[in-house]
């Protein structure tokens, strides 16, 4: 019997690279999304640590009225950013999501496929035993018939 053949087999290998590439975007989604997460993190923790430098949550500090006016601006500067990475992280969040719809869309296509392929080669391998089995049994009838023959003409 010839050898195994999956007539679909280019439809599966196609799959296969359409769900590589959904995995690939994901990704790239997930990555866009964890680097604005850690910029807003970065951005609150400079916001923090200017709170912290205010005149007067350290002793002995002078008042100094320009200072106190450029680090308002700068904290008002670093609300914003904040505001900003928020929101994109927001439509990092929407992407992902749209990304991970797309790759469980393709990774069942393959997997669809790639059952077909399965199912389809445990048919071929339960018909290539049989047939081998029915070949067996041929060659044993055809023994016993010689055999007998034999007998029967000695």
């Amino acid at each position: 019997m010839r050898r195994f053949i999956f007539q679909l087999e280019a439809v599966l290998r196609h799959r296969e690279t359409i769900e590589n590439l959904r995995e690939q975007d994901y990704s790239m989604a997930q990555g866009q999304l964890l680097a604005a997460e850690a910029r807003i993190a970065e951005l609150r923790r400079e916001f923090r640590d200017t709170i912290a430098g205010r005149p007067g949550t350290v002793s002995g500090q002078k008042f100094d009225a320009p200072a106190i006016l450029d680090r308002e601006r700068y904290l008002e500067s670093l609300l914003a950013g904040i505001e900003q990475q928020e929101r994109r992280a927001e439509t990092a969040r929407i992407v992902a999501a749209e990304m991970l719809k797309a790759l469980v869309a393709a990774r069942q296509a393959r997997e669809a496929v790639t059952s077909l392929k399965e199912k389809e080669k445990a048919a071929y391998v339960s018909l290539s035993l049989k047939q081998e089995q029915d070949t067996m049994d041929e060659m044993a009838t055809l023994r016993y018939t010689r055999v007998t023959e034999q007998q029967k003409a000695a």
